[in-house]
């Protein structure tokens, strides 16, 4: 796929809302309509984009969401890029693949949602790993498509650990079995995954994970890595670009929502699915906020935006490692013309 062109982008945006003009409340032109496909099922690290939904900032942008949820977050870039969604959320890394390869209607990341990875290696408290070396000679676990596992290739280039002498293997479970699992067996060294979801996993089934387990952070170990990201068909940025930019606003002032409202962005998970323990997805909401988020990044260009320079050197290391067979150019894996004036955009994850 080409490279998009901002100039190009800014004079579509300019046609569109010369065409259809700029939505306000009491507007009478019917929305637009997209499909949006989620990471994972409905959770908490999700709300800000429910409470754009519910809080009506949505509507008020002449924008109706049809949201689908997703079977993990390095599947959502394919999945957007095979068609039938408009704008998806999930992995970068996995969307530097898709760009990577060229097939389909690849799609672009419009908003940063996580400056650090996600990633890591959750290992026991009490066992003898404390460093990415000493992963050497073990045995660690994961989904086929868990981002860690996916980008484990990235880390083991940064920290120097020899991947060759690391065993992997692969396990189709939920993730409290696979960290319970670990747990108790002498097999199995360690778990890839979010901070998050075994975090909040773990809490599910009674358990202190910041006790029990000792995290192997990638953020810390290799930190060009960039983590979870709005994303948005290259059909709807050639056809409605004001309408990314309106998308992107709206959720902007659900992350500040959000922030103002945790419970209710908790509520906001509920009302699509009854059945969740609000106790665990805020549990899963705060350490989003707090560990996946929360990157000086964030704070120097507003949640959203990314440093070129570094997102240069993710897009090479995710290339080599993963046997790419180019290394894709920024502006296929990401944009920033319609990310919110500065002054709009989010700098602090705290209350």
């Amino acid at each position: 796929m080409p490279t998009l062109d901002r100039r190009n982008l800014l004079a579509q945006a300019a046609c569109a809302t010369a065409a259809v003009g700029v939505t306000s409340p009491g507007h009478a032109q019917s929305p637009r309509r997209y499909r949006m496909l989620l990471n994972t099922a409905f959770s908490g690290p999700q709300a800000w984009l429910l409470l754009a939904q519910d809080s009506g900032f949505l509507a008020r942008e002449g924008i109706e969401l049809e949201f689908t949820t997703g079977a993990g977050a390095f599947t959502a870039a394919p999945r957007l890029a095979s068609g039938g969604f408009d704008l998806g959320y999930g992995d970068i890394n996995s969307l530097i693949e898709v760009a990577a390869k060229g097939t389909g209607d690849t799609p672009v990341a419009v908003y940063m949602m996580f400056n650090a990875s996600p990633s890591t290696i959750a290992v026991k408290a009490s066992g003898p790993i404390k460093t990415p070396t000493d992963l050497e000679g073990r045995t660690l676990s994961g989904h086929d498509t868990d981002v860690a596992l996916r980008t484990f290739g990235a880390f083991c280039k940064t920290t120097g650990t020899d991947r060759s002498r690391i065993t992997i293997t692969h396990f189709d479970g939920s993730m409290r079995a696979q960290v319970e699992g670990m747990l108790k067996s002498e097999k199995v060294d360690g778990v890839f995954g979010y901070v998050s979801t075994i975090t909040a996993a773990m809490a599910a089934a009674g358990i202190d994970a910041n006790t029990t387990l000792r995290f192997i952070k990638f953020a810390e170990h290799a930190p060009d890595l960039y983590g979870s990201a709005l994303m948005a068909s290259r059909k709807m940025l050639r056809d409605d670009p004001q309408g990314v930019a309106a998308v992107v606003r709206a959720l902007n002032q659900g992350l500040a929502a959000v922030l103002a409202d945790q419970d209710k962005a908790i509520e906001a998970v509920a009302r699509r699915d009854p059945n969740i323990r609000h106790d665990i997805e805020k549990l899963r909401l705060v350490t989003t906020l707090q560990v996946e988020m929360s990157h000086t990044e964030g704070r120097s260009l507003g949640i959203g935006d990314v440093d070129d320079a570094r997102l240069a050197r993710s897009i090479a290391l995710v290339a080599e490692t993963n046997g790419l067979p180019k290394v894709p150019a920024i502006r296929d894996v990401f944009v920033r013309d319609f990310l919110p004036p500065a002054t709009d955009r989010i700098r602090s994850l705290a209350r």
